[in-house]
C-alpha cells in the first residue's frame, strides 16, 4: 500500500499530544493515556466572523497546549482514520502546524490506555485569522463559476433526497452547490476500512474534469467528510485546494443558488423548495 504522509502509526507518548475525537462517552471509558477531548470536534460551522471565531478558539487552544506541554506532533484519532479526526488534522495544519497527524490505526490504537478525564470546552477565539486552505461563504459567491467543486456526501445527500447522513430532520432543505461533483467520502476508504492506495486514488481522480493547477473547492455537510480529500488532492499534486467549512449547514440557509432542491420529509403539492433560497416560498 502506498502511504499517506498525513498518516502516521509510531507513536511516542514522550513527544506526542494526543486528540481523542471520538464520543464523549467512549472516551470517558477509554482513551490512550494523556490524551484530550475537545467537544467542538463535532459541532458544525458557519463561515461568518462570529462563527470562525468559535472555530479558532479550540484550535489556539490544543496549539497552545502542544507547546506548553512540549510536544512535538499532535497525534488526531477517531474510532478508524474518520472524517472528524480528518478535519482537526486538516484545521491544525491550516493554521500552520504541520507536524499534525491521524494515528494510521483503528481503535483501539496500540498504546498505554487510561480512562478519559481532560475534556476541555474553550471559547471563541478574541479574533478572525486566516487559516490556509479555508474558505468562505463570500468567496464562494464571489467564485462560484470559476471553480471546480467536491461534494463528499453520498448520492442521497447529493440528489436532494435528505439534507444530511446521521439525524436528517424533516423540514430541512436538501440539494447541493450548482457545479458540484459527487466523490462519496465512504470511496476514501478499502473494504477493511483502510485509507485506499494512491494508486487507486488517483485513477478515481481522472475521472473527473478537474485540474490540479485549477482552484478546488471540497464541501459536505460541515466540512469534516471533506478534509480528508483534501489533504489527499494536496499529496497528489493539487495545488490550490480549499475546505469550505460552513458546507451544506450553512449553503441551504442562504439565497444562493442550488441544485436538487427538496425540503426534506414533504411530499405532494409544495415540497420541492425553489432554486434560489432556504425556504419554500409556496408555503
Amino acid at each position: 500500500m502506498s502511504h499517506w504522509s498525513f498518516s502516521k502509526t509510531d507513536l511516542n507518548e514522550k513527544q506526542d499530544l494526543y486528540i481523542d475525537c471520538r464520543s464523549q462517552a467512549q472516551y470517558q471509558e477509554s482513551t490512550l493515556k494523556g490524551a484530550y477531548y475537545f467537544p467542538f470536534v463535532k459541532k458544525a460551522f458557519a463561515s461568518d466572523p462570529d462563527s470562525s471565531k468559535k472555530l479558532l478558539g479550540p484550535i489556539e487552544e490544543i496549539l497552545s497546549l502542544a507547546k506548553k506541554e512540549e510536544k512535538s506532533r499532535i497525534m488526531v484519532f477517531d474510532e478508524g482514520m474518520g472524517m472528524f479526526a480528518s478535519r482537526l488534522v486538516f484545521l491544525l495544519r491550516s493554521a500552520g502546524f504541520q507536524n499534525a497527524f491521524l494515528i494510521g490505526q483503528r481503535w483501539p490504537v496500540d498504546g498505554p490506555k487510561e480512562k478519559g478525564s481532560k475534556e476541555l470546552d474553550i471559547g471563541p477565539s478574541a479574533k478572525v485569522r486566516k487559516l490556509e486552505g479555508v474558505i468562505d461563504k463570500a468567496f464562494l459567491e464571489k467564485n462560484l463559476t470559476r471553480l471546480q467543486i467536491f461534494d463528499t456526501r453520498t448520492p442521497e445527500e447529493y440528489d436532494g433526497k435528505m439534507p444530511r447522513l446521521t439525524a436528517p430532520e424533516p423540514g430541512s432543505l436538501c440539494g447541493r452547490l450548482p457545479g458540484a461533483f459527487l466523490w462519496d467520502w465512504r470511496m476514501l476508504y478499502d473494504a477493511n476500512g483502510e485509507l485506499v492506495d494512491k494508486t487507486f486514488f488517483n485513477k478515481k481522480l481522472r475521472g473527473f474534469p478537474f485540474m490540479p493547477e485549477r482552484t478546488t473547492v471540497i464541501y459536505d455537510y460541515n466540512g469534516a467528510r471533506s478534509s480528508l480529500l483534501a489533504m489527499m488532492l494536496k499529496e497528489v499534486g493539487y495545488n490550490d485546494v480549499n475546505v469550505y467549512v460552513g458546507s451544506w449547514f450553512e449553503w441551504r440557509k442562504s439565497n444562493l443558488p442550488k441544485q436538487a432542491a427538496n425540503i426534506y420529509g414533504q411530499t405532494g403539492a409544495g415540497a420541492s423548495a425553489p432554486r434560489v433560497g432556504g425556504v419554500d416560498r409556496k408555503s
